[in-house]
């Protein structure tokens, strides 16, 4: 038999044995959607810091055409950056006036004035934007009561895979008129929780967007607020459970992608570490399966072709080709409300000069992380934002705990 035989038995199998649950799963979630009606009274409204905005940030000493001519240089394309911004715009204030007309109370934020008050102020969080603003937004909302809901403001060029249905977009009113007729599920999506023991636990925050393109660069937009809110505090205890939770994944290593990621790693209930060196580790929620996970280990057409070629000379068609990759490429994915956590550890260096213990993977499932930094210049990064520095001797223990839920709304047709 074929690999490529084998592989398609067990897609196939896979398939009968995963549609039936899959459908009984979704009717379950359908029977048990919540029929009350929803009318938030205060609404925080999480706007999305387009790279428009972003890069008139970073020269605001800059003419509109100095600017443009500084981009095109760059080789960015200003036409697609501005149409982007405006789109997300036009989407921001037809938001705010129909608010105005519901006579409901809002606030809107984005990444340059986070207030972390006004995430408990609030009845309903609503990031407007793409998945950066959505994760941006659930990395702040610190339990599982708040509901958060997402609206795609510039569908053309973003999947937004966690906010509503791109058709809401230039629906808005109908939102709020199925929260009140009662027209929602909740789906309880599983975060990930980190706590920091060591002695430089305490630095301060920063977001990734502040590093540019220059390692080290200073900060240009963090607004004081943020810094102060997580500030040293005056006795320096040596644990420190993070204020934020990550909805997708959390990446450890060294700033510099180029250089070597040292990390001494531990799952669940392991008593000794595991030396890997690499480019960093990720460690994601099912959420996150979709995403960075999936980036990671998702099979492509010449790798596949190539394996197969070693077993079968035959040349293998496009279609059989594509059945393998999306077999395998389907099975990554879990669900999001899955209490377990899938690890990779990236690009992991394997030599006679740096051996493996052989029961250490470069993915896997796991309930807990716990990872003892030896790098030099390294971040522990939550949802691709958020960061904070992760040097030699650190150590972060990963885990997912029910209360830590996000409760993410979604609207049935």
């Amino acid at each position: 038999m074929t690999v490529f035989n084998y592989l398609c038995g067990t897609a196939r199998t896979l398939q009968l044995l995963q549609s039936p649950s899959a459908n009984v799963h979704r009717s379950l979630r359908f029977l048990f959607r919540n029929e009350s009606s929803f009318v938030p009274r205060k609404i925080l409204v999480v706007a999305k810091l387009s790279r428009y905005h972003f890069e008139r940030l970073r020269e605001p000493k800059l003419s509109e055409a100095q600017l443009k001519v500084k981009l095109l240089e760059r080789g960015s394309d200003y036409d697609t950056m501005l149409a982007s911004h405006m789109a997300t715009k036009a989407v921001e204030n037809q938001v705010v006036q129909i608010l105005q007309k519901m006579n409901v109370e809002y606030k809107i934020i984005d990444r340059t004035n986070l207030d972390h008050s006004l995430f408990t102020w609030a009845d309903l969080v609503l990031p407007v934007g793409g998945d950066g603003t959505f994760l941006l937004a659930s990395n702040l909302i610190f339990n599982d009561k708040k509901p958060v809901m997402g609206i795609n403001s510039y569908p053309q060029k973003s999947e937004g895979y966690l906010l509503l249905p791109a058709k809401y977009t230039n629906a808005i009113p109908e939102i709020f008129e199925k929260l009140r007729a009662g027209h929602y599920s909740i789906l309880m999506r599983r975060r990930i929780r980190i706590t920091l023991k060591g002695e430089e636990i305490w630095q301060a925050p920063f977001h990734m967007h502040e590093k540019g393109r220059i390692v080290g660069s200073d900060r240009f937009y963090m607004n004081e607020r943020f810094v102060n809110q997580h500030s040293v505090p005056t006795e320096l205890p040596t644990e420190r459970r993070l204020p934020w939770l990550a909805l997708n994944e959390v990446f450890m290593g060294e700033t510099l992608s180029a250089r070597t990621s040292s990390l001494l790693i531990k799952f669940d209930e392991e008593r000794k570490y595991h030396k890997v060196k690499g480019s960093g580790l990720c460690v994601s929620t099912g959420t996150g399966s979709t995403s960075w996970y999936k980036s990671i280990h998702s099979l492509n057409h010449q790798t596949v072709r190539e394996i197969l070629s070693f077993v079968d000379k035959r040349k293998f068609t496009n279609d059989e080709i594509d059945a393998i990759c999306s077999t395998f490429n389907n099975s990554l994915r879990f669900d999001a409300e899955d209490s377990k956590l899938c690890y990779s550890i990236r690009d992991m260096i394997m030599t006679n000069a740096v051996p493996v213990p052989k029961d250490v993977y470069t993915r896997g499932f796991c309930r807990k992380v716990t990872v003892k930094s030896q790098c030099f210049d390294a971040g522990l990064v939550l949802d691709g934002g958020i960061a904070v520095p992760f040097n030699f001797g650190t150590i972060a223990e990963i885990e997912t705990f029910r209360e830590d839920s996000l409760r993410t709304v979604s609207l049935l047709d």
